[in-house]
C-alpha cells in the first residue's frame, strides 16, 4: 500500500506539474498575444489615420483640378483671348497626384494568421470593408493621362518649368498640398500661346478628352470621399 501510495503521489505530482506548465504556457501565450494585439492595433490605426489624411489632401487637390478643367471647358465656348489664366487652367487641369492606401499591416495580419487577434467583430468587419473598398477603388484614384499628354505636348517645356518653379502645388516631398497659388509668369509670349491654344477651340476630339477628364475627376472625388467615410467607420471602432 505504501508503495502504491507513493507511486500515486508521484503521479499526482506529475499531473500537477504538467497542469502548472500548461497554465504558465497559456499565460505566456496570452501575454504575448496581448502585446502583439496592441502592436497590430497601433500600427493599423496609424495606417488608417495616415490614409485618411492622404485622401483628404487629394479631395482638396482634385476639387481644384476639376474646377480648372471646368474653367477651360467654359473658355472653349467663348471668344475670350488666350491669357495666363487660360494657360494655367489648362496646365493645372492636367495635374496628377498618385496615391495608394497602406496595405502592409493588414496584409501582414492576414498572411500570418494574426487577424484572429482582432477580437472586436465590429472592428474586423469595418477593416474588411475598408480594405476591400480601397483595393477595388485604386484604379479610379488616378485619372487617365490622355488629356495630360495633349496639354503637356501643347505648352512649351520652358513654360511648364516656369510654372512648376513659380507655383508648386505640393511641397518638395510631394506629401502636403500647397494649393494652386496665383501665378505671375514672366516672359510668356502671349502671341505664341494664342497660336498654340486657339486651334483647340475647334478640336472636337480635344473637347471630348477634356470633358471625359472633368467627369473622371468627379468620380475620383466621390471615391476619395467614400474612402474617408470608411476610414471614419474603422477609427470609430477602436477602443480609446
Amino acid at each position: 500500500m505504501n508503495k502504491r501510495g507513493k507511486v500515486a503521489g508521484e503521479f499526482v505530482l506529475i499531473i500537477i506539474g504538467v497542469f502548472i506548465a500548461l497554465m504558465l504556457e497559456s499565460m505566456m501565450s496570452e501575454r504575448n498575444d496581448g502585446a502583439l494585439r496592441t502592436e497590430y492595433l497601433s500600427r493599423i490605426k496609424a495606417d488608417i489615420v495616415t490614409d485618411k489624411q492622404t485622401f483628404e489632401y487629394r479631395i482638396g487637390f482634385f476639387a481644384a483640378v476639376q474646377q480648372y478643367s471646368q474653367d477651360l471647358l467654359d473658355w472653349l465656348q467663348t471668344d475670350a483671348p488666350v491669357d495666363q489664366s487660360v494657360l494655367l487652367a489648362a496646365f493645372y487641369a492636367a495635374e496628377i497626384w498618385p496615391s495608394a492606401p497602406n496595405f502592409s499591416t493588414y496584409q501582414d495580419l492576414q498572411s500570418t494568421g494574426n487577424f484572429r487577434l482582432i477580437d472586436s467583430i465590429d472592428l474586423r468587419t469595418s477593416l474588411f470593408q475598408y480594405y476591400i473598398k480601397a483595393d477595388t477603388s485604386r484604379p479610379g484614384w488616378n485619372p487617365s493621362d490622355e488629356y495630360r499628354k495633349i496639354i503637356r505636348g501643347t505648352i512649351p517645356s520652358e513654360v511648364q518649368a516656369q510654372i512648376r518653379e513659380a507655383c508648386p502645388t505640393t511641397d518638395s516631398d510631394n506629401v502636403v498640398p500647397t494649393g494652386f497659388p496665383p501665378c505671375d509668369l514672366q516672359n510668356v509670349d502671349v502671341e505664341r500661346m494664342t497660336a498654340l491654344f486657339a486651334p483647340l477651340r475647334n478640336d472636337t476630339a480635344f473637347q471630348r478628352v477634356l470633358t471625359y477628364r472633368h467627369s473622371e475627376l468627379g468620380v475620383m472625388l466621390g471615391l476619395y470621399r467614400q474612402q474617408v467615410a470608411f476610414a471614419d467607420d474603422v477609427l470609430a471602432n477602436f477602443e480609446d
